[in-house]
C-alpha cells in the first residue's frame, strides 16, 4: 500500500470513527419528542442499571427483547487499575460474564439477541514493535453465563463476532490467511456448535454491521489499499450495492432493520453525515447528524451530531446531557451511558424509556 493509499484509509476510519462516537447533545434536560412516525416517544431523564460493587464505569452496546441488554462494565482489579468485563441485564437483573480467558487486555459486546446471546471481541496483547503494542481479536459468545472462544479457520487472524440473530446464529469479520488487505465474513451456526462457515458472496473486504430479521446481512466492504468504503445488502448468497449519497464518493452502514438501513456518507474531504436507505433503496440525508449508531423496526434512529434522534428521515428533538447512546429497541428504548449526579467524570449503563 502506497503513503498516499495509508493516508486515505486512515482518514476515512478516523471520520467513520467520529461519527460513531455517540454523544449526547450539550444542553440541560431532553425536551419530549415530536409526535412523529411510528414512535411518538418523549424522553426525559435516563433510567440507570444495576451494576456490581466496585464497578466504576460502564455503558450498555446492545440491546434485544424487551428488557435485555448488554454491555460493558469496568471491574477494579488491583488498587489502581480497572479490568472491563460483559455484562448483561435481563428483566432488571444484572449478570458479570467476565472476560475472554486468555484474551483479557480488551474487550467489547457487539450484539446480542432475546435469549440473552451475548457477542463481540477480545483482544490480547501479543508483543511490541518500536514501542507499540502487537494484539490480536477474538471473537466470542456468552454461554452458560460465561463468555467462550469462537472458533476461527486456520490461519485467520483479528476475528470479531458483532452480531448474532434471534435464531442464534452469529456473524462476524476478520482476516484470512489467503489476503491480509481485506477481511472476511464468518459465521457460526447455532444448529452446529462448534463450527465457523465463510458465506459465499459477499463483496471483498466486508465487514458486518447487522443482520435483518428475514436474513439480509449488511456490510460494509473496505479496501484499504484503494481507500474506499461501500455499503451492501447481502441475501442467499447475493449482494446488493446501495447507492452512495449525493457528494459522498464512499459510505459506510451502521445497523439494519426491518429493510431499513442506516450509516453514514463520508466526503471527499473525509466529512461523515448521517444517512438512512429506506425500504425502497432511497438514500436520504439524516437533518443535523454527522454519524448513526442504531435504528429499529420503527425507523426509530439514534445517531450524532445536531441532532441525535429522527424518525425515519424527519429529526426529532435531542436527547441532551452528557453520555453516550448507541442502540436502540424494538420498544423504541434508547440504551447508552451517562453520569450519576454525583459524578461528572465517569459514565454508568443507562437507559432512556419511550414516554
Amino acid at each position: 500500500m502506497s503513503n498516499k493509499q495509508r493516508t486515505a484509509a486512515s482518514l476515512l476510519a478516523a471520520a467513520l470513527t467520529a461519527s460513531s462516537a455517540v454523544a449526547l447533545a450539550p444542553a440541560a434536560e431532553a425536551a419530549p419528542a415530536a409526535q412523529t412516525g411510528g414512535a411518538a416517544c418523549g424522553y426525559q431523564q435516563p433510567t440507570y442499571l444495576p451494576v456490581g460493587q466496585g464497578v466504576t464505569s460502564g455503558t450498555v452496546t446492545a440491546t434485544a427483547g424487551k428488557d435485555v441488554y448488554a454491555g460493558t462494565v469496568e471491574v477494579p482489579n488491583g488498587s489502581s487499575s480497572t479490568k472491563r468485563h460483559a455484562a448483561l441485564w435481563t428483566d432488571g437483573n444484572y449478570t458479570d460474564l467476565g472476560t475472554v480467558a486468555n484474551a483479557e487486555d480488551g474487550l467489547w459486546v457487539k450484539g446480542a439477541n432475546s435469549s440473552g446471546t451475548v457477542v463481540g471481541g477480545a483482544m490480547k496483547v501479543t508483543g511490541s514493535s518500536d514501542g507499540w503494542p502487537l494484539t490480536e481479536n477474538y471473537p466470542f459468545r456468552s454461554h452458560d453465563g460465561k463468555l467462550e472462544r469462537l472458533p476461527v479457520p486456520a490461519g485467520a487472524h483479528d476475528v470479531i463476532a458483532t452480531t448474532v440473530t434471534a435464531q442464534g446464529d452469529v456473524y462476524g469479520y476478520g482476516y484470512g490467511i489467503d489476503d491480509n488487505n481485506y477481511t472476511k465474513v464468518y459465521m457460526w451456526p447455532a444448529d452446529k456448535p462448534g463450527t465457523v462457515v465463510e458465506p459465499i458472496g459477499f463483496p471483498r473486504g466486508s465487514k458486518v454491521a447487522g443482520v435483518d430479521a428475514d436474513g439480509t446481512v449488511a456490510v460494509t466492504a473496505v479496501s484499504n489499499p484503494e481507500g474506499t468504503w461501500r455499503p451492501y445488502v447481502w441475501k442467499d448468497g447475493v449482494a446488493k450495492a446501495l447507492q452512495l449519497p449525493s457528494g459522498a464518493p464512499n459510505g459506510s452502514i451502521s445497523a439494519i432493520s426491518n429493510g431499513r438501513v442506516v450509516g453514514q456518507g463520508l466526503t471527499a474531504n473525509f466529512g461523515a453525515f448521517a444517512v438512512l436507505w429506506d425500504k425502497d433503496g432511497e438514500v436520504k440525508k439524516l437533518p443535523g447528524g454527522t454519524g448513526t449508531t442504531a435504528v429499529n423496526a420503527d425507523g426509530l434512529i439514534v445517531g450524532s451530531g445536531k441532532t441525535n434522534l429522527w424518525q425515519l428521515a424527519q429529526a426529532k428533538p435531542a436527547l441532551t446531557g452528557s453520555g453516550s447512546l448507541n442502540a436502540v429497541s424494538a420498544d423504541s428504548t434508547i440504551v447508552g451511558s451517562a453520569p450519576t449526579a454525583d459524578s461528572n467524570s465517569f459514565n454508568l449503563p443507562a437507559i432512556w424509556r419511550c414516554s
